[in-house]
């Protein structure tokens, strides 16, 4: 989800007292500590790995942000599982890494790697050669 594309209208800055904002789907008027609209469900902010707490990469941190459970008790899981899932649970957190951006309006690391991939062919600094016939 790009900046752009918010879903929520920011206050202004002299409105920090009042402490609300608009849903942008239902337009109800919600506190700024939730995360999702109590009325529509729609979330506050997509979920990113730039959250407090984080320790190696911040999906561990992130996912227990969204679920709304302590960031250890997923660390511990991910670890019982890798010891149960025989290396499974470790390409679920590469992908869990791959597809979640580092902060709200950031860009995740697969999408970043696609778009430079794309980009090599379009290269205006390639040398164009004229061929003569």
């Amino acid at each position: 989800m790009r900046a752009t594309d918010a879903k929520w209208e920011r206050p202004q800055k002299g409105d920090v007292m009042d402490a609300k904002r608009r849903c942008a789907t239902c337009t109800e008027e919600v506190s700024l500590e939730v995360r999702r609209c109590p009325r529509c469900g729609a979330r506050t902010e997509p979920m990113h790995r730039g959250v407090d707490g984080r320790l190696l990469t911040g999906v561990c941190a992130a996912l227990g942000r969204e679920l709304g459970v302590d960031a250890a008790l997923i660390r511990v899981g991910f670890v019982v599982a890798l010891a149960v899932s025989g290396g499974t649970a470790l390409m679920v957190y590469l992908l869990l890494w791959a597809f979640t951006p580092p902060s709200a309006t950031g860009t995740a690391p697969l999408r970043r790697t696609y778009s430079w991939l794309s980009g090599l062919g379009n290269s205006e600094r390639a040398p164009r050669v004229e061929r003569r016939v």
